[in-house]
Formats: structure tokens, sequence, C-alpha cells
């Protein structure tokens, strides 16, 4: 396999068995042109995506950038035209041949029509009338795999598994995948990967304790409880930004001095210890350290006394109303940390109410939203404008630390957004599951895992 090397291991690796994978979201596509808004669908989507499909390239492990599909590339002295070298003797997983005008058609489809995206004899060629200084970066993760359309429609990919059968609709949402024994990088270990979406994280949780799934969604406050039951865990570093996005035409939300006060009378240690078990980390910044370095140049801090005196002043200018505070009701994580928020905001005397995004009256007369954006990427500029893009602020040149520190700056010092706690992604895995390697970002790597005896069987710890 192209991935990074795989750890050394008392037993020999070995290929063959089905691995049982249960996911929280239910996915009705596996199109990357169709990458679901919802950032913990598209998450799944991209677990799943990364399974069948191939990037041109790829982050190693220490978030350096390596060839994929494309062996390497090189641009010119304004950043704005890429020329991406390919790799030779890869087929898709119908055996048609990989070739420049099948990765150029995709990667067009995907950037859109703001980018002339070109097919020569060995390349694909990226012009641009702006700078494009981070694309690598930007093309080795979200939705930028490579596919090509087949007659009927369906899509194919160069990845190590290939779809064998697709849930109908009104059945159970179970997915099977086979290994490409013809994959490019190697064939995968598994024979076979059945994934069932949908499923409730309770059930995930028991079916992992008790045998009947080898890989599970784990949501932040089940981690620790699973973990004492005996179960297997594993954890990314923080990925999740949990904030609050303040709706300024609002007349609630207009006055900075009351968007400032709602700031400090929050406890983010609160949120991070009690209501996600530990799982996350006060956020004072949009980035986590771990990618930006200066996250701890971000105040973090609770003072209630402050934040009354703040309330104070504003209520001698206008009197104020309960400000109306949405969350996604249909993410357990979401709703704790909104009725956490809300607990905060009244010890303050911040009159709130809080609904979940689902009610539209609700939705429409919200003065605050908690929002919850997953960091797809190791690199900060590209992560960064990502978050912000998502969140609706204005672009800006970060191609420099300093420019991307700037930027982040702005919506917080402005109290547009308040950032609240960055979470880990989490999975249960089986004794079986050995050579877990998933990046440090998130996300997993199905193909390098293998399936070993059980403990009981093994009589040792996997």
């Amino acid at each position: 396999m192209l991935a990074p090397a795989r750890a050394a291991t008392s037993v020999e690796p070995k290929e063959g068995g089905t691995l049982r994978v249960q996911l929280s979201e239910r996915l009705t596509t596996i199109d990357p042109r169709q990458l679901p808004s919802n950032p913990m669908q598209a998450a799944a989507a991209e677990r799943v995506d990364s399974l069948l499909f191939d990037r041109l390239v790829r982050f190693d492990d220490h978030g350096a950038l390596q060839p994929a599909l494309a062996l390497s590339w090189q641009h010119d002295a304004q950043w704005k035209r890429w020329q991406f070298v390919l790799r030779k003797g890869v087929k898709f997983s119908d055996g048609s041949p990989f070739t420049t005008e099948s990765a150029a058609l995709a990667i067009q489809q995907l950037l859109g029509n703001a980018f002339d995206v070109s097919a020569t004899d060995d390349s694909i060629v990226i012009l641009a009338d702006h700078s494009l200084q981070g694309l690598p970066a930007m093309l080795a993760q979200g939705r930028f795999f490579i596919f090509r359309t087949a007659n009927e429609g369906s899509l194919l990919g160069t990845g190590p598994f290939l779809i064998s059968i697709w849930p109908v609709a009104g059945a159970e949402a179970k997915l099977a995948l086979t290994a490409n024994e013809s994959c490019w990088a190697g064939r995968p270990f598994v024979d076979k990967i059945e994934i069932t979406m949908g499923v409730d994280p309770q059930q995930q949780a028991n079916a992992i304790a008790f045998g009947q799934a080898d890989v599970v969604d784990l949501p932040a406050p089940q981690v620790r409880r699973e973990a004492q039951r005996g179960v297997r865990t594993v954890s990314s570093d923080p990925v999740d930004l949990f904030a609050l996005q303040f709706v300024i035409a609002r007349p609630g939300a207009q006055d900075a001095r009351v968007r400032q006060a709602i700031s400090l009378a929050i406890d983010r240690a609160s949120i991070a210890d009690v209501i996600l078990q530990r799982q996350g980390v006060v956020a004072g910044g949009l980035l986590p350290n771990w990618i930006s370095g200066y996250a701890h140049l971000f105040p973090a801090t609770m003072d209630t006394a402050r934040a009354k005196e703040l309330l104070a002043a504003a209520r001698e200018v206008s009197h104020p109303t309960p400000l109306v505070l949405v969350y996604d009701s249909v993410d357990g994580e979401s709703r704790a940390v909104a009725d956490r928020v809300a607990v905060n905001l009244k010890e303050a005397g911040i009159a709130v109410q809080v609904s979940g995004r689902q009610e539209a009256t609700k939705m429409a007369s919200a003065d605050i939203r908690l929002v919850r954006r997953r960091i797809f990427a190791p690199d900060p500029e590209i992560a960064l404008a990502e978050l912000l893009t998502s969140l609706g602020e204005p672009p800006t040149e970060m191609e420099t630390l300093e420019q991307t520190y700037a930027a982040e700056r702005a919506p917080i010092d402005a109290f547009r957004i308040v950032p609240l706690v960055h979470i880990s992604e989490s999975f249960g895995l089986s004794p079986q599951v050995r050579d877990w390697m998933a990046p440090r970002w998130g996300g997993w790597r199905l193909e390098d895992v293998w399936l070993g005896p059980t403990q009981s069987a093994a009589g040792t710890a996997p």
C-alpha cells in the first residue's frame, strides 16, 4: 500500500474476513460533488468515499503532502498555473484505464467554472486568475476525490474497495464493499466491509461491547464510559469546533457589549470536562493549537462579574429581550452544549430561549446559533479558510502565518463568533481490529486494517 508503514506487530498481518462498521449518519450518495453541508454527514461521507476513491495528493501522518494519483506537481511564479504529473498504469474499479482526461474532468467538476482544468499526455493543468498557493493542500482533503461516471450513471473510483451492495429505499441502510483486487496501491487486507448506517449511538455502543460490530462511532460523552466497560477506544486530536455565531442583523445581537458579555459568561472548562467528559479542550480560537500553534494567544476565560457590568451598560441604551439560541436538534452533543450555555447565560442575567433548528419558526428568529464545524485539513491556512467560508465570513488573504492569525482574530475580536471547545473524533474497536492507524485529524484508513484472532482465542491482548 502507499499508506504509511505499518507498525510492527507480534502476529503477521493476514488477508480475509469481513469488517463490520456502524455509523450514526445515513448517507444517500457517495458522489463527491454532493458532499453534505451538515458537518457530521460530510465527515461520514468523506470517510466512506476514502474507501472508494483516491485523491491526487494526500497528507502523511505529519501533515506533509505526499504523492497519490499525482506523482509530482509544480507551479508558475504567480501560483496561478499548476501542473500535476499523474501516475501511469492505474485502473478504475471496472478495469477501465485512469487517464489524464478522466482526472481533469473530475477536478473540473469539483473546482467549478472559476478554474480551467485541462489534460496533457501525462498531466493535468489547473489555471486560475488568482493565486493558488495552497492548491495541493486543498486537493488533499474534502471532496476532491477522483472519479469517473460509468455509462449507466454510477461512479467508479481507483480506491481499495468497490461497492457490491447499495441500500435500496425502505430497506436497512447497509452498504457492502468488497476488496479491489487490482487497486494500484495494493490489495486491502479484509475481503469485505459491511457498513450499517443510521444506527443510534447507544445501539452502537452495545454492538461493540457485545461483539456485534468491529468499528463504531462514539459520541464524546460515551468514550470514557465505554472504555470503563472494557471497550477499546481510539480518538483523534481535537477536530470539531463548537462555537456561537451571532446573527448581527437581529436587534438582540447588535450590541457588541452584549456579545462580549455572552463570551465572558460561558464556562468552557465545564463544557469540555463535564458535558463532553474530557473529550474536548477549551477553545479561544477557531483552530486547535495542534494545527495553528498559537491558540494559546486567544483568551477563553470566564468572568461573570465583567459580563454583568457590560450588560448593565448595554441596558442603559436599550431594553433587553430574551435571546433565541438555536442548535442542531439531531446532534446530541450540540443539544447538551446548548443547554449548558443557556445555564451560564441565565446565571449572568442574560435571558435566553433554547430551540432545536428543526423548528422553522425559531430558526427564523434566531439571535445566536450554536454551530459545529469539522476541521478536515492539518494545514492552518486551508483549515481556517474553510472554517471562515462555512461561517459566512468574508474571504481574506492568508499567505503567511501572520495573515492567518489576523484573519482568525477578526471575527473573534468583533465577537461575531465565540469559540467554545474543540472535540475529538472517537471510535470503538473490537479486539479483532489490528493496525488501526487513522490520521490524527480524524477519519480512518480501513485499507490498512486486518482482522486478528479474538483475545480469548489468541490468549493475549490485541
